[in-house]
């Protein structure tokens, strides 16, 4: 086989290192790992730092790969940001608060319009910014293909443009669906301009990446048959897992581990509301158990996460934001982890990018949330763990039981894992945008 003559990629992403959270590794990872193939990346992201930051992930990106970050906070992040803050002081300085209910609403309606009237997303204004910072980048190098990822979906309008600019192919990677997700919130008449907008888009595309089969199902359907459409699930780095051990725990203790944002339709409530059904039965072995969430839970559960406290103090544990390596030793340390999906049938081709993790962990899964869905699958096909209908409270219930009391905890099988691996996908990434570009050069 010829050697491939190399490409060189413009990524526009908006999430990227120093920015911390799931929605960076599969843009990082890919930065890192596309040099191997011949593939080099210069990345258009964004700079806010109203959401976590992890600078320990500026360390996944390769040595003189250009970076060009732009300042841009959306209003709905200014706002979190700002009660998070005015939270924490009104904590330490013992002020009262009003109910959560009444902040939520006034928030909540007040994002809701506001959303409504950003086309295509509140990023749209980054997304601006985003053409002109390309623009300047084509006229200096030569640009071979351009990839965009989403969310946001402005990522992918702009990209759309600069790539029949510059006369290069458009790849569009969606990390979640756009019209199709089932946390889309949009009114009637927005919901209908986004899906012309979205058929428009799609059918432009040169290629599309998306990180399920059902996903990769929906976005075909939109887009037609003449766009190359592939699955490049999200994964997990071995080289993230180096070095890092777990942390022992006490004796005859039992910790079930959640890591990250509860999102949209995700809620603690049918888990905790499980454990709260086994321990009502079996209080004298609330000692036994550590529920450890690591990350933002969100404040709309404060009230749910109370009262659970109330009636078993000791039992929840909440750790806030912490950085990616050490989110890795909390999933190794555990006995178990818990993994969300909701959203019923609606999400069933949504994977949530940390099950890889969470079974490189090799750690018993407990999924709450559809046995249909493509996560449900996979714990399934990992032999990983076990799957319960968010409902079903009283099975949460019983599997608590077989896993602490009886000692009967699924040990997964980590080899069945391995064809996650991030470099291993990358591999798979590149070959895929190797084709749509020697497919759009054999037409050009």
């Amino acid at each position: 086989m010829a050697p491939r003559p190399g490409l060189h990629v413009l990524l526009l992403t908006y999430f990227f290192p120093p920015m911390g959270g799931a929605g960076v590794q599969r843009t990082v990872k890919f930065t890192r790992y596309l040099p191997e193939h011949g593939i080099v990346p210069t990345v258009v992201c964004a700079d806010s730092r109203a959401y976590p930051s992890d600078d320990s992930l500026l360390e996944q990106i390769p040595p003189g790969t250009r970076v060009i970050r732009l300042g841009h906070t959306s209003l709905p992040a200014r706002i979190l940001s700002l009660q998070r803050r005015w939270r924490r002081s009104s904590s330490a300085g013992g002020e009262s608060r009003r109910s959560d209910a009444a902040t939520h609403a006034w928030r909540d309606r007040l994002l809701s319009a506001w959303g409504a009237l950003q086309v295509p997303d509140d990023k749209a204004s980054w997304a601006r910014h985003a053409r002109r910072a390309a623009a300047t980048v084509i006229a200096q190098i030569p640009v071979d293909i351009v990839v965009s990822s989403s969310p946001p979906v402005s990522a992918h309008g702009t990209a759309l443009r600069i790539a029949r600019e510059a006369d290069v192919p458009w790849v569009a990677d969606f990390r979640d669906l756009w019209t199709g997700n089932p946390a889309y919130q949009g009114p009637a008449w927005r919901r209908s301009l986004d899906r012309r907008m979205e058929r428009r888009w799609l059918s432009a595309a040169d290629g599309l990446v998306t990180v399920s089969a059902p996903m990769k199902d929906a976005l075909a359907r939109v887009a037609g048959s003449a766009v190359p459409t592939t699955v490049i699930p999200n994964g997990y780095d071995e080289e993230d897992f180096t070095g890092i051990a777990p942390t022992p725990s006490e004796p005859g203790l039992f910790r079930i581990v959640h890591a990250g944002t509860f999102y949209g339709h995700q809620s603690p409530a049918p888990f905790l509301r499980g454990v709260q059904q086994w321990l009502d039965r079996a209080q004298s072995l609330g000692d036994q158990l550590r529920v450890r969430f690591i990350g933002s839970v969100g404040s709309r559960f404060d009230a749910a996460l109370a009262g659970f406290e109330r009636r078993h103090p000791g039992v929840l544990e909440l750790h806030g934001y912490v950085d990616h390596a050490e989110a890795l030793r909390q999933m190794v340390s555990a006995d178990a982890l818990l993994l969300v999906v909701g959203g019923g049938d609606a999400s069933h081709g949504v994977v949530t990018g940390k099950i890889y993790e969470y079974l490189r962990a090799a750690r018993p899964i407990l999924l709450v949330g559809s046995a249909r869905s493509e996560a449900a699958r996979l714990v399934r096909d990992c032999e990983a763990g076990e799957v319960v209908e968010e409902e079903r409270t009283d099975e949460i219930a019983r599997i608590l039981e077989r896993w602490i009391v009886d000692g009967a905890a699924p040990r997964p099988d980590p080899t069945l894992t391995k064809q996650y691996e991030r470099r291993l996908l990358t591999g798979r990434l590149a070959d895929f945008l190797y084709s749509v570009h020697e497919r759009y050069q054999s037409r050009s």
